[in-house]
C-alpha cells in the first residue's frame, strides 16, 4: 500500500478480518469510535469486534453505545469510516496482511 491508496473501501469487508486482525483494530479505535460504529455495522461485523475486546473494554464500549444510541446518523457514518482508516494504517504498518480477499493479524513474535 503506498502513500494515499485506500485499502478497505466498505465496511462490510471488516467480515474478512481474522480474530487477531479485529483485535488489533479494536485496540487501535477509541472506544467512543468503536461505540459509534457498532450502532452503525451489521451484527456479524459489530458481534465479532466486541468478542474479541476483553471484558472491562466490552463493559464500557457497551455502555458508550447505550449513552450514544440517539447520535445522528452522520455521526455513526464518521466512526464506521474511521474505522476503515484505523484499518488502512493497520494495513500500512503490515500488522495486517491481506492474502486474496481476507485479512490476517500479523504475529509480532
Amino acid at each position: 500500500m503506498s502513500g494515499g491508496e485506500q485499502t478497505l473501501e466498505k465496511v462490510e469487508q471488516l467480515s474478512y478480518f481474522d480474530n487477531r486482525a479485529l483485535y488489533y483494530l479494536c485496540n487501535e479505535t477509541p472506544p467512543k469510535t468503536l461505540a459509534l460504529a457498532f450502532l452503525k455495522l451489521n451484527e456479524k461485523i459489530s458481534g465479532s469486534m466486541l468478542g474479541v475486546l476483553d471484558v472491562n473494554r466490552r463493559k464500557f464500549v457497551h455502555e458508550l453505545m447505550a449513552i450514544q444510541k440517539e447520535a445522528s446518523e452522520e455521526e455513526k457514518v464518521a466512526a464506521a469510516t474511521g474505522l476503515l482508516l484505523i484499518a488502512d494504517g493497520l494495513i500500512s504498518r503490515n500488522l495486517i496482511q491481506k492474502k486474496g480477499q481476507f485479512y490476517y493479524g500479523s504475529s509480532k513474535d
